[in-house]
């Protein structure tokens, strides 16, 4: 399926369709580049890196069609490592590739929460389903049932909330409803330090704490508003929430909450309020310190740069003073990091 298909109005991709496009030149150029001694990853680069998802899928088409071969399986047996995978993310339509790391990130010894919220929150509802229906489809399985089987209590609640395509995503914003919802979180939230700014809620400062039972229906709040409104109702819902209890929302998902349903609940959060920002940041986190998260790297560059990786580019240097090509060249080595560079630049 198209990128653009999983893209909002007035984003900035990376990568463009190639004017001019020929699959019969670009496979014979990547048969040259595979054939005989050593392979020339170069030239790979030079056409994959600026080829569009489906261009390229094309080229892989009309390969098998002149050479009898799958290109996947031949670019897999002459590239290696970092570069075998970001090479293999390229060449995969994005609603299996996002149903491959869907898999990845629940299949492991250790559910990677992170990437799931990430993927999740990062589709339309239109993506949800087509994404689900390519996982049954690639693993024989449905995606819901691993997401319950592989996770526990309310953070599972909350994913099976995000993979039932159910958000709203009207543009019109009920006031009303906006401010009830406000006020529910509110009244969920048990430890206001300055009580809540005047509001009549059953939540005031001196509410005793909540005992574990009430601590499952206050998350139950949270995940469910989180999960079912649309980004204009929530984006509003924040300032509201701000000026009621005087806190915000995140100050709030952050003292409150632990583990992996405050991960899940922050990153809902920045999604919505700027998903370039939170692209931003968590490609940051990726190659920051020592080591490379080059798994999480691979991911964010190949599935948002047909979508909005020039807007991710963007506030990537206003949070951190440093362009996202500056970065990628000091944390990673070889053709691997010239495919990235080719794949971030315009």
């Amino acid at each position: 399926m198209p990128h653009h298909r999983y893209a909002t109005q007035n984003c900035v991709p990376t990568v463009l369709e190639y004017k001019g496009f020929d699959p019969n030149s670009d496979a014979a150029a990547l048969e040259a580049a595979m054939c005989g001694q050593g392979t020339n990853e170069d030239a790979i680069i030079d056409i994959l890196a600026h080829r569009t998802v489906s261009q390229r899928l094309k080229i892989a088409e009309v390969y098998k069609e002149l050479y009898d071969t799958d290109l996947v399986g031949r670019l897999k047996k002459d590239l290696t490592g970092h570069m075998e995978n970001v090479t293999v993310a390229m060449m995969t339509p994005i609603s299996q590739l996002y149903a491959v790391e869907l898999r990845k990130a629940v299949s492991g010894l250790l559910t990677d929460e992170e990437s799931l919220v990430e993927v999740l929150m990062s589709l339309s509802n239109f993506g949800v389903i087509d994404v689900a229906t390519e996982y049954e489809n690639m693993y024989g399985r449905s995606l819901e049932h691993d997401l319950k089987n592989d996770s526990s209590g309310e953070f599972r609640n909350l994913l099976v909330r995000l993979c039932s395509a159910s958000r709203d995503e009207s543009d019109v914003v009920n006031e009303e409803i906006v401010r009830d919802d406000a006020l529910a979180l509110a009244a969920a939230e048990v430890f206001w330090p300055q009580g809540l700014h005047g509001e009549n809620l059953s939540c005031s400062s001196n509410r005793p704490a909540a005992g574990a039972s009430e601590w499952a229906t206050e998350e139950s709040v949270f995940a469910s508003v989180l999960a079912s409104r649309s980004f204009a109702h929530l984006r509003l819902m924040f300032r509201v929430f701000r000026s009621v209890t005087g806190r915000d929302i995140e100050a709030v998902i952050d003292q409150h909450f632990s583990g992996k349903l405050r991960k899940g609940f922050l990153s809902i959060v920045r999604i919505v309020r700027k998903r370039p920002a939170y692209f931003a940041r968590r490609l940051y986190e990726s190659m920051k310190g020592l080591g490379t998260d080059d798994h999480t790297l691979i991911r964010i560059v190949v599935s948002r740069s047909e979508i909005d990786l020039g807007d991710i580019k963007q506030e990537y240097l206003a949070q951190y003073g440093q362009t996202l090509e500056k970065w990628i060249e000091g944390d990673t080595l070889g053709h691997y990091r010239r495919m990235l560079l080719a794949l971030v630049s315009y």
